[in-house]
């Protein structure tokens, strides 16, 4: 654990500068990263996102400006911005899948001649949909970094289906990307790592599916009375609701967590609790303590089978993600290497072509993007990266208005332009932040939409001959810092080849739901992101070398010498807040906080996933089709109906 791992030193994901902080304090990145390409005048190449390691996405460089809006700092002396007499049919706020889609959309409803110009606060576009990349001697590796596939899209709303359509994304033919007998063909299954600091000892448990709990937790250290729970959760669950009708044992779910029916209903043993408390976070990203019984339910989650429910139709109680197990059984494959990124890239070939040359659905993943080509003159739509937005406001009252302000910081100085609409597609908690033009009541609707605050790594490791000694592919570490790890999903598409030889490298994808259990959902969303901010890199890199060798070591993995690179993506803001029982009683009657959220005014629309609230691709992509409807004056009837937990 002592010795060094050979890596370029990163701060932030990015060479130490000083440039932010001589151009006026205003803080973004500094020259040689807002726009990846060429250097400032042309000078020696900037950074190429995708390849950049150390601490990425919300980085403390990236978030500058936005907690300078929050904090109520950044006019302070700021000055005015410098007009660039840039003038667009449409400015995008947020380069994200549902910007990015706007923007496309917006060319369908308005014509392909319209300017765009989308501006992100960050150095890379997609939002969470991030690629990450890894140079080996052999070959090139790409992970995901954030959104990670498309979910159930059996589902999706005739938007999404017909985005992904005018992309050229045809989703049956991941049935033949995904190598759908990986596991079987060598053997591996999965495992679970008891650590010493919470269970007395280290133990590693390797299992293989179809196993009875008894026979997997044998030698788990936990209380027997402990073992004996779980099993009977698992593999034979009663009734722990007697008595009681199906509508009353509905009733009761839906008003308690998943936690409490196990602490109150099912009397499970604390150590069986402790087992299952973080269970629920990578899907959720909070604990069992905050997710309701009745989404627990809807999701299949141990202990519930001897309640025999009735699921011909889903309770309108249910939250949005309860509703999408419910509805469908779409198997989870739909999956670029680079996860949703490779919805992003084709959303930016469609956008500006010459940036991703290609047509097939192949070269969205294997052909390198330009990004020289993001932000040129003369081109019809513009990305502009590293340009975190602080103003937007209309030039007369916003129904008289004909145009729309939006000032933004890039390299430190403060710019502005002008559109005909704008479309914000950041988070809804940043456009109180933006304008003083909307009224208390759509301000306090926006900042009830949470977020969760999430980190996704990859690390790239020599070999993954570990894993195939193990016969695993994932671990699970119920009560460490890292909630999983697991070998990349093997995908390969085109010329880009998964590493299916335990002795070609690898990318290993470890994931954390930053989280406080014992609060409400939205304030362990808050409490992470203070984790977050206060935990630096390596910190995060150590308990990677140290949960991955204390879990792999009798497979022969050593972290000095098989660790070859880390990129830790920190979305502090992850998550969209999904409403849910018991902590939304309003939930589903109603009006509902996002629709007012959402609303319109003078020339500005928004799309994100907080609109819908549902924190999937198929729901950016949804909300930015009703955000141009919007502005289009003709409102999206299906989209209305299709959202906020009402599948079609």
């Amino acid at each position: 654990m002592g010795r060094n791992i050979t890596r370029r030193d990163f701060l932030d994901g990015v060479a130490v500068t000083v440039g932010a902080l001589a151009l006026g304090g205003l803080g973004g990145a500094t020259g040689a990263h807002a726009a990846p390409g060429r250097g400032p005048g042309g000078g020696e190449p900037a950074p190429y996102p995708p390849a950049l390691q150390g601490m990425r996405g919300y980085t403390s460089d990236a978030m500058v400006v936005p907690h300078k809006l929050r904090d109520g700092t950044f006019w302070q002396g700021a000055g005015q911005p410098r007009d660039t007499r840039e003038q667009y049919d449409l400015v995008v706020v947020g380069g994200g899948i549902s910007g990015l889609a706007a923007a496309r959309f917006y060319q369908q409803e308005f014509g392909h001649n319209a300017r765009i110009l989308i501006l992100d606060a960050l150095d890379d576009f997609g939002g969470h949909a991030r690629r990450n990349e890894y140079e080996t001697t052999a070959r090139t590796l790409v992970g995901y970094g954030g959104s990670q596939s498309l979910d159930t899209p059996s589902t999706f709303n005739s938007p999404a289906r017909g985005m992904l359509d005018d992309l050229g994304i045809d989703v049956e033919r991941f049935e033949k990307y995904f190598d759908s007998g990986f596991n079987s063909r060598y053997g591996l299954g999965r495992a679970l790592f008891f650590d010493k600091e919470s269970w007395g000892r280290d133990r590693f448990v390797a299992y293989q599916r179809g196993m009875k709990y008894a026979d997997i937790l044998k030698n788990a250290p936990m209380a027997e009375e402990a073992k004996a729970d779980l099993a009977r959760m698992y593999d034979a669950p009663e009734d722990w609701l007697p008595g009681m009708t199906d509508a009353q044992k509905k009733d009761r779910l839906a008003d308690i967590t998943y936690g409490t029916y196990l602490t109150e209903h099912v009397k499970a043993h604390p150590d069986a609790i402790k087992y299952l408390q973080t269970v629920s976070n990578g899907n959720w990203g909070y604990g069992i303590d905050a997710v309701g019984a009745l989404d627990a339910a809807a999701e299949e989650y141990p202990g519930f089978d001897g309640l025999d429910l009735a699921m011909d139709d889903p309770d309108p109680r249910i939250s949005p993600t309860g509703h999408k197990f419910w509805y469908a059984e779409d198997d989870y494959i739909y999956h670029f290497p680079e996860g949703n990124a490779g919805v992003a890239r084709a959303l930016v070939r469609k956008l500006i072509p010459d940036a991703l040359p290609g047509h097939t659905m192949e070269q969205i993943t294997t052909t390198r993007l330009r990004y020289d080509r993001l932000d040129r003159n003369g081109s019809r739509v513009r990305i502009r990266l590293s340009a975190p937005v602080v103003r937007v406001r209309h030039n007369d009252h916003p129904v008289r208005a004909k145009q729309v302000e939006v000032a933004y910081v890039q390299a430190g100085e403060l710019h502005s332009v002008h559109a005909q609409h704008v479309v914000l597609a950041c988070n809804n908690q940043m456009i109180p932040y933006l304008t003083d033009e909307i009224s208390d009541e759509q301000r306090t609707a926006l900042e009830y939409a949470g977020r969760l605050a999430l980190v996704y790594t990859n690390v790239q490791i020599r070999n993954w001959t570990s894993f195939a000694n193990l016969k695993i592919s994932s671990i699970r570490y119920p009560t460490m810092y890292w909630n999983s790890a697991s070998l990349d999903f093997p995908v390969s598409m085109g010329s880009y080849r998964f590493p299916d030889d335990p002795s070609q490298p690898m990318i290993l994808h470890l994931s954390k739901a930053a989280c406080q259990p014992g609060l409400s959902p939205r304030d362990q969303g808050k409490a992470g992101r203070r984790q977050l901010l206060a935990t630096s890199f390596q910190e995060m890199e150590r308990a990677i070398r140290d949960q991955l060798a204390r879990a792999l070591e009798p497979g022969g993995f050593d972290p000095a010498r098989d660790i070859e690179g880390i990129t830790v993506n920190r979305w502090a803001h992850g998550y969209a807040y999904e409403y849910a029982r018991p902590w939304d009683p309003f939930w589903p009657d109603g009006e509902l906080p996002s629709h007012t959220a959402r609303r319109p005014w003078g020339h500005v629309a928004i799309a994100n996933t907080d609109s819908a609230p549902r924190a999937y691709a198929d729901s950016a992509i949804d909300m930015a089709y009703r955000a141009v409807r919007d502005l289009a004056g003709n409102p999206s009837d299906e989209v209305s109906r299709g959202v906020d937990g009402v599948l079609p």
